[in-house]
């Protein structure tokens, strides 16, 4: 069995905080984090998950009525424990282009 790397180890007892996720350069691509742990998304992509992902974007993107706008691959602070990776976001949200 192979010991985690240091990085690997939550900062505190309670687990990761969704700011956390900002300061582990070591993590892979596509972490999130779910309840305060770490999920490690390593699997690859398939091509047609890349098409069907393009092809939701683009028809969203073309209904989506004013305000609201369509985002893709980045991760959502939903509150102090839990940042997923959705594939897609729709949100009223205004653009700004450094939000994670």
């Amino acid at each position: 069995m192979t010991a985690l790397p240091e990085w690997m180890r939550p900062p505190r007892d309670e687990g990761w905080f969704a700011e956390d996720l900002d300061h582990l350069p070591e993590a892979p691509r596509h972490t999130e984090l779910i309840d305060g742990a770490l999920v490690f998304m390593t699997s690859p992509q398939r091509s047609w998950h890349g098409r069907l992902v393009t092809g939701l974007t683009t028809a969203l993107t073309g209904q989506a009525p004013e305000g609201v706008e369509v985002e893709r691959g980045m991760t959502v602070r939903l509150d102090a424990r839990n940042r997923p990776e959705p594939d897609l976001l729709v949100t009223s949200a205004p653009y700004d282009p450094d939000r994670t």
